[in-house]
């Protein structure tokens, strides 16, 4: 058999092209394909160059597959970035990796290279190169026929770019990748999981009573055609939906729903941050729920402190220390949230100013109004470059409510206040009462 032949056949299935799709692709004769795939014959370089090009892939990796130097380089570039984030020195993972030559790889490899330097881009904090080369892997994915590793590619870049407050982008991106890859993708959960981040993108823009409907409609087209992970993901995200409308319980079940259906299995990624986002849940509701929320909490442990992601972990412990305080544990509570601000790091915004906003609230229930004064300062301070929308509302309203508990100047308190304001779109003259 020919060398070629196996890689060419595996290339072509990994694609979902059928021979008859290849020949067509490549200007050749069906059969000649097929004696290409058996090993019947073996392809010249024209024909060799047409075959790659129609698989999205390079001559040099029909030629020599995994053994090529370009292959194996980038594969211990991935290798050698991961254990760099795990260090906590992403900078040198994104300048490892944006080292490799992905004109080189073939489209599989390529893309997984791109996405890996996305996350360490992320983690620095460079958002617009990281969103440009999660579009980047969308793109090549897509023309390379892999539709469902271009939803993933899709789904990461909608909610990276919700994250970042860009929502119109993240929108417009969803929906555009959702028309591009509905029938290469049809029924797949990453399509599924890809209109949940749309969906999520919409509450986040403010567009709450359509990102109800298109999700109960998502649900139901999930229930009937999705896998379980699928219908899993959808109620992922209708909670959110539902918490944006105020339901709080509704929001409690689609969580549950979702973590139910997940499974008991903790080393699904999916599954501990379920449980972090059932727990903040907890904490939300009315009346809260701090026991629940630990029970959750405790269950998730295990499984994020292997993940070795200090977001999360943080996040773990602001939500502990939360409950703590709940629980009338205030010293407790702020041995956690010294944890987590230690974990959190500089750089972060939206979580970053959650971590400094508990440990205010410890601080202030242990009786050190001063140094809680300082924490709430610093939560305001990670805000400053937060964009726009209902998360930074929010939070920004969150901050205003704590430095006037804690006695900041009426001065610091309005700004607060009329940045919550602002960070909602509304326009406001709000100033301080004169003489105060």
């Amino acid at each position: 058999m020919h060398p070629v032949s196996e890689r060419l056949r595996d290339a072509r299935e990994r694609s979902g092209l059928s021979q008859a799709d290849l020949a067509r692709a490549a200007l050749m004769h069906p059969s000649y394909v097929s004696h290409l795939e058996r090993g019947i014959r073996g392809p010249g370089p024209a024909a060799l160059e047409r075959l790659a090009t129609a698989l999205g892939i390079t001559v040099t990796y029909l030629e020599q597959g995994e053994r090529s130097p370009a292959y194996q380089a980038s594969e211990a570039a991935v290798v050698r970035a991961r254990q760099l984030v795990r260090s906590g020195r992403p900078g040198a993972a994104a300048a490892e990796l944006a080292a490799v030559d992905l004109d080189a790889l073939d489209v599989d490899q390529a893309g997984r290279v791109l996405l890996a330097h996305a996350d360490a881009l992320d983690r620095v904090g460079e958002l617009e190169e990281a969103y440009r080369l999660l579009a980047e892997a969308t793109q090549r994915f897509t023309d390379g026929h892999r539709a469902v590793r271009a939803a993933q590619a899709a789904a990461r870049l909608v909610m990276a770019l919700t994250q970042a407050g860009e929502l119109t982008p993240a929108v417009q991106a969803g929906e555009h990748h959702l028309v591009t890859l509905a029938d290469a993708a049809s029924g797949s959960d990453a399509l599924f999981r890809l209109e949940s981040t749309v969906v999520w993108a919409y509450v986040a823009r403010g567009d709450t009573m359509y990102a109800l409907v298109r999700g109960k409609d998502l649900l139901a087209r999930a229930l009937q055609d999705g896998s379980a992970r699928a219908v899993s993901a959808v109620h992922w995200n209708l909670a959110f939906v539902e918490d944006a409308h105020g339901h709080g319980e509704e929001a409690l079940g689609h969580l549950r729903a979702a973590l139910a259906i997940a499974g008991a299995d903790e080393a699904d990624n999916d599954v501990p941050l379920l449980r972090l986002d059932l727990a903040q849940l907890l904490l939300q509701v009315t009346p809260p729920r701090p026991k629940e929320a630990l029970v959750e909490l405790d269950a998730a442990r295990l499984a994020l402190e292997i993940s070795e992601s200090g977001v999360d972990l943080a996040r773990a412990a602001t939500f502990r220390s939360r409950a703590l305080l709940m629980l009338g544990q205030p010293r407790a509570a702020l041995t956690y949230a010294v944890k987590a601000v230690e974990l959190i790091g500089p750089g972060d915004r939206r979580d970053g100013a959650a971590a400094h906003e508990v440990l205010g609230d410890a601080l202030l229930a242990s009786g050190e109004r001063v140094p809680a004064l300082k924490a709430y300062r610093e939560a305001a301070a990670r805000l400053e470059s937060m964009p726009p929308g209902r998360p930074a509302a929010t939070a920004w309203r969150s901050v205003a409510d704590r430095l006037r508990t804690a006695g900041d100047s009426m001065e610091a308190v309005v700004e607060a206040y009329g940045r919550a304001l602002g960070a909602l779109g509304t326009r406001t003259t709000l100033r301080p009462p004169t003489g105060r």
